[in-house]
């Protein structure tokens, strides 16, 4: 299976990654390839929208994983939307990221505008 990731550019600091195909072992490298270079001190957020990913193995989900970690040292944040009904069975199971978890995309744009208005006040 494949992978293909596309950027754009939602506002200044923020990005929309859309998967389409498969996240696993011979694909995980290509999301981080493309995530990780983005994250610098003036990121904000990236949202992961899923809805044409297929499949997601450990070793994606361990890729997800490392781009949250690498925004929350910036003090952004990730967020993930539009899953496939599996793929969203995949995160529950392992109780993973609820917090960033969005069933659509208008639901992930307000929960970013909170956030973004909460940075501003600090």
């Amino acid at each position: 299976m494949n992978l293909n990731v596309t950027v754009s550019k939602k506002e200044e600091g923020v990005f929309i990654l859309k998967l389409i195909g498969s996240l696993e072992t011979d694909t995980y490298l290509e999301l981080e390839k493309v995530a990780l270079p983005l994250i610098n001190s003036s990121i904000k957020a990236i949202i992961l929208d899923m809805k044409d990913l297929d499949y997601i193995s450990s070793l994606g989900l361990s890729a997800i994983f490392k781009i949250k970690a690498a925004l929350e040292k910036n003090k952004a944040v990730l967020l993930i939307t539009n899953l496939k009904p599996k793929i969203h069975q995949v995160f529950n199971l392992i109780k993973a990221l609820p917090e960033s978890l969005f069933e659509t995309m208008q639901e992930a744009d307000e929960y970013l505008d909170k956030f973004l208005s909460d940075i501003e006040k600090e």
